[in-house]
């Protein structure tokens, strides 16, 4: 999984939360929201690529989508918060069946092309639903590395369910992530391996010395 979705998510929601402020940050190093209440912007939503900045748009005062915003990246949000829907069901079911968890377990989640680590999660717990497919994870750490071996991004997270044949995931309770300078947390993660995606529910507070608004004075 390359979390390059996860820099530019934090991106998206620093200016949401400048927005959402009427200009009233003091400055760029530290940006909280809550976005459930900033915008009316579905919540938080920053999917991987192009069509993130998108998907930050979210709707309108009327609760009407924006007409700016393409038919396929609405379906595309939809489609994640369906899939969202269902694994926090799941993150319910198979935490109940939880029973002999492994302790200090270091699962390798992308090669880069010559076979180093790209990235890799550890965890202080987790139990593996072979037959169903699930990995259910606590005390969860994942790093994406660089080639040379050093750490581009990592985020931290209470405890989360990975489907391995869809690649997606649903993190419950706080999460932390890094990329460079800019911090990022929040409570109720869906994140997407193949997609790079990354989607947070709520409570987002963005902290960050290398964010700048171009032309704004404060």
């Amino acid at each position: 999984m390359s979390l390059k979705a996860l820099h530019l998510a934090m991106l998206l929601a620093a200016v949401a939360a400048f927005a959402a402020t009427g200009g009233q940050a003091r400055d760029n190093k530290a940006a909280p929201a809550d976005v459930a209440e900033a915008g009316r912007r579905d919540k938080a939503a920053a999917p991987g690529g192009g069509d993130a900045r998108a998907a930050a748009a979210g709707e309108d005062a009327e609760g009407e989508q924006d007409d700016e915003i393409p038919q396929g990246v609405v379906e595309r949000i939809a489609a994640m918060d369906r899939d969202k829907e269902r694994l926090e069901s799941a993150y319910t079911v198979y935490v109940a069946k939880i029973d002999r968890p492994a302790e200090g377990v270091v699962i390798p989640v992308e090669q880069h092309p010559d076979g180093s680590v790209k990235v890799d999660a550890t965890a202080e717990r987790a139990q593996f639903f072979e037959k169903e497919g699930y990995v259910w994870c606590g005390g969860v750490t994942v790093r994406e590395y660089a080639l040379d071996g050093s750490v581009k991004s990592q985020f931290h997270v209470d405890g989360c369910l990975v489907d391995r044949s869809t690649k997606t995931g649903w993190a419950e309770g706080r999460a932390v992530g890094t990329y460079g300078k800019t911090r990022l947390e929040g409570s109720g993660i869906y994140f997407s391996f193949s997609d790079e995606s990354v989607k947070i529910y709520s409570k987002v507070v963005i902290t960050s010395t290398d964010i700048k608004f171009e032309g704004v004075k404060l």
